[in-house]
């Protein structure tokens, strides 16, 4: 298994508190913030994109917390984050990702994975992103 992007394998505390808060809390609507000054982000300007890219087509919400990009459902929860060189992603997602839960609910995956048999590793990771989309459309439905 390859290193994540520029980090270590990150141990639980070096998620930033006011990140790791605003993921444990319940959002009934997509916060509102503006967006950070690159000198004021916690992450790689590529993975800032690369969340963006892979959550683009779900029409998600991406807010700034603690200078890390949060990307939200419409109706509110966060479905995923990055970090650090690191990406954070709602519920769980396919093993093969190199992903190991983090915090409840939330598991830590490769944000450039590689490819798997005849599955690509960027597809891969755009659908637990839909996945986990989709998961908190049925919970929010209920």
């Amino acid at each position: 298994m390859r290193e994540f992007l520029d980090s270590p394998k990150t141990p639980e505390g070096a998620i930033p508190d006011e990140l790791r808060d605003w993921l444990a809390r319940d959002h009934d609507a997509v916060p509102v913030a503006s967006p950070s000054e690159a000198s004021e982000l916690r992450c790689d300007a590529r993975l800032v994109e690369r969340l963006t890219t892979l959550a683009g087509p779900l029409r998600a919400r991406r807010v700034f917390v603690a200078g890390c990009p949060v990307v939200h459902h419409p109706s509110g929860p966060p479905i995923a984050a990055a970090f650090h060189g690191q990406l954070l992603v709602r519920d769980n997602p396919p093993g093969v990702l190199a992903s190991r839960a983090l915090m409840s609910g939330w598991v830590l995956v490769d944000p450039w994975p590689p490819d798997v048999g005849f599955a690509r590793g960027t597809d891969l990771l755009r659908q637990a992103l839909a996945r986990a989309f989709a998961a908190v459309a049925v919970a929010v439905a209920e």
